[in-house]
């Protein structure tokens, strides 16, 4: 009983006083801790993804990803003009008919795969087999990999491809000067004047879902041969390419659209 026993050196774990030694966090796991004065720890041991670099906006109830915060804050409502980039949105659109956005946009590197970038050309030129060739599964490919599969959809972009050929041949055995963004591009953007339409829709007012404008757009495309053009999906066209511009009456992307349109129609000064 009174024979003594071998020190043994206590662990880290039995240690509470002992310090341990400094492990710096990686880049790509920091975030920030405001509790802890600015201390930097991981966002494993945070349980906290790193912050959104976007501010807060009236969307954010709606964009929960940060592809779709990315898309509202650098994309929807801003001005979009040329035959390719308006062909595609227009398709897109149809794509997204009975879906959400926000699948259609997480596929939206798959359809320009699948339909040669959007090339109104190569589009117009896509046989029956090609067609057919996208309706077959992908196994292997992940969801955002892959387009919907829907007979209808994929044969409608073609054929918009063909409608939009047919309006640049009649626009141009018109004569008249080319357009500067293109003879689609006019014929969408005559709708609303040539000019974004600034929308005054106050903040908690019911959002419409087809305007006057929308209406007469889908009417005239489906007389021109376009298919998946309805007045919803013109009017969901007409907001993301700009042509409307509804962010709610007084929000910052409202007032920063609006100071937009008033640089525009300032007079150019010229140096002298």
């Amino acid at each position: 009983p009174n024979r003594k026993r071998a020190k043994v050196a206590p662990s880290a774990a039995a240690a509470p006083n002992r310090k341990r030694a400094k492990v710096l966090p990686t880049a790509r796991g920091q975030a920030w801790n405001e509790a802890g004065a600015g201390k930097i720890e991981t966002a494993q041991q945070t349980h906290a993804a790193p912050s959104s670099p976007w501010p807060a906006a009236w969307f954010d109830i709606y964009a929960k990803s940060e592809m779709m915060k990315r898309y509202m804050h650098e994309e929807w409502g801003f001005e979009k003009r040329g035959d390719q980039p308006l062909f595609e949105k227009l398709c897109l659109e149809g794509a997204q008919a009975g879906l959400s956005w926000a699948t259609i946009l997480t596929k939206r590197e798959a359809y320009r795969r699948a339909f040669h970038g959007f090339d109104i050309s190569k589009c117009a030129a896509m046989t029956a087999e090609e067609e057919a060739a996208l309706l077959e599964p992908q196994p292997s490919a992940l969801p955002a990999e892959q387009i919907v599969r829907n007979r209808l959809k994929i044969a409608s972009v073609p054929r918009n491809a063909r409608a939009i050929v047919r309006l640049i041949e009649q626009a141009e055995a018109a004569g008249g000067r080319e357009p500067a963004h293109g003879h689609f591009d006019k014929f969408i953007w005559d709708f609303v004047g040539g000019q974004p339409q600034l929308n005054q829709r106050a903040k908690g007012e019911p959002w419409p879902s087809t305007s006057a404008v929308s209406e007469e757009m889908s009417v005239e495309l489906k007389r021109r041969g376009f298919a998946f053009v309805g007045s919803t999906s013109c009017y969901s066209f007409m907001q993301s390419c700009g042509l409307i511009i509804d962010h709610p009456k007084g929000s910052p992307q409202w007032v920063a659209a609006q100071q937009r349109l008033q640089r525009r129609s300032e007079p150019t000064k010229v140096k002298r």
